[in-house]
């Protein structure tokens, strides 16, 4: 697992290429915020199902 400031780095990294890809979906398709907000929802539902069973973690970020 990486250090502490290295998952601080990841997780920067992650939230700027989701933004990205949210920013670009939303302009390309016309889905509303809603929309985006509820598709981010059903893909943290599917990790947190897969991950809450396998590993101890705490998603609040």
């Amino acid at each position: 697992m990486a250090n502490p400031d290295q998952r601080t780095i990841l997780l920067e990294q992650a939230y700027d290429e989701l933004k990205a890809i949210c920013t670009k979906f939303q302009d390309e398709s016309g889905a509303s915020d809603m929309e985006v907000k509820t598709l981010l929802r059903e893909l943290a539902r599917v990790y947190e199902k897969d991950n809450d069973d396998n590993y101890d973690m705490d998603w609040d970020v």
